[in-house]
């Protein structure tokens, strides 16, 4: 392979580097060093990392059980916070590397360690929302002091997914889907704007991170967005099945109002004006959208993740939203709560303005 990179990248490192992203030694080590591997090696190094993950947890899980650690919350925790830091010390060597052995090893050893104290939290600690709200602190320390992006990226996952549960636990599950909005706006549209109020010396580090955390909010966006679809059913405090009031008007007019941020965040980017005739049919149709999809509230989110991946010229979470778009209309579809002849004209009714909003 050659040691070199073409100017095009040299000149993208430069700016990168001109605004503080990367670090001094950044541009060196991309001359001198190989090019990146195929990304089906990479692809690869992922799954041998997560299947040497589940090998060395159930290794060491019969070590633990032969000792009776498994009884004890202390010994649990201790043993995870012990992994953890080997995972952060392999990861912080492994960055410098650049060596996919040891990116899959320090992987495999931190997802042990996370999951012991997961597992002691949520089966052998507190009371449930206790051991959830702990779990979720755990997971933000993690996601900002490991330095690995695939690994930010699951810690993110779970810790937005505890959010979700205890506002779904204390009765606040309309306030979920604008929340996880908010997250992936400001991750995705004002990364930037933040990481140009941080010291240069942190901007690289934060920026992975907030890629992380605009990804994963994204994700479990879209997840929740199908889920309450059907939200009036639910699991109370007690843990058994009960029937949950869940205002659909509330929770639209809040995932409404942060669909309407990021539009104010996308035009002001283009230096368009919000009294403008351009910026006032883009707002208009947004509300339109949103009052149009009330019942539908899985159609605002996944439009608007795709309208964030178009902004930034992300081709992944753009795949991500289109899959998840056609995914939730024929899950929406093939429901029994309702017949499919309102849903019929429901969806036609929707689809009519979405072709109206677009001419």
């Amino acid at each position: 392979m050659s040691k070199t990179i073409n100017n095009n990248q040299q000149q993208t490192l430069v700016k990168l580097n001109d605004l503080g992203l990367l670090n001094d030694n950044v541009i060196n080590k991309t001359v001198n060093s190989e090019e990146g591997s195929p990304w089906f090696i990479k692809v690869f190094f992922g799954f041998t990392g997560i299947l040497s993950s589940l090998f060395f947890i159930g290794f060491l899980s019969l070590l633990l059980f032969e000792f009776s650690f498994f009884d004890s919350f202390i010994g649990l925790v201790v043993v995870g916070a012990l992994l953890s830091a080997a995972g952060w010390f392999l990861f912080s060597n492994a960055r410098t590397r650049h060596s996919p052995f040891w990116n899959s090893l320090a992987f495999a050893i931190t997802l042990a360690g996370q999951m012991y104290i997961g597992f002691a939290l949520l089966f052998e600690g507190y009371d449930s929302p206790i051991s959830v709200l702990l779990l979720l602190l755990v997971q933000l320390i993690v996601t900002i002091v490991i330095p690995n992006f695939i690994y930010r990226l699951l810690s993110a996952t779970v810790a937005l997914g505890c959010i979700v549960y205890l506002s779904s636990y204390y009765g606040f599950s309309e306030m979920s889907l604008a929340l996880l909005a908010l997250i992936a706006i400001v991750a995705q549209l004002q990364r930037y704007s933040i990481l140009q109020r941080l010291p240069s010396r942190w901007r690289a580090n934060f920026a992975e991170m907030l890629s992380a955390i605009g990804y994963a909010s994204a994700f479990v966006l879209l997840s929740v967005s199908v889920y309450f679809i059907a939200a009036e059913y639910g699991y109370g405090r007690g843990g058994y099945q009960e029937t949950i009031t869940y205002n659909y008007y509330l929770a639209q007019g809040l995932m409404t109002l942060a669909s309407l941020y990021a539009v104010y965040l996308i035009i002001k980017r283009y230096e368009i004006s919000l009294l403008s005739a351009t910026g006032l049919i883009i707002v208009g149709a947004t509300a339109v959208l949103g009052i149009m999809s009330i019942y539908v509230s899985g159609l605002l989110a996944t439009s608007l993740i795709i309208v964030i991946a178009f902004a930034n010229s992300q081709r992944v979470l753009l795949g991500f939203g289109i899959l998840a778009l056609v995914s939730y209309i024929f899950w929406y579809y093939y429901q029994l709560d309702t017949s499919l002849l309102l849903k019929s004209a429901s969806m036609l009714i929707i689809g009519v303005g979405l072709m109206l909003i677009r001419w």
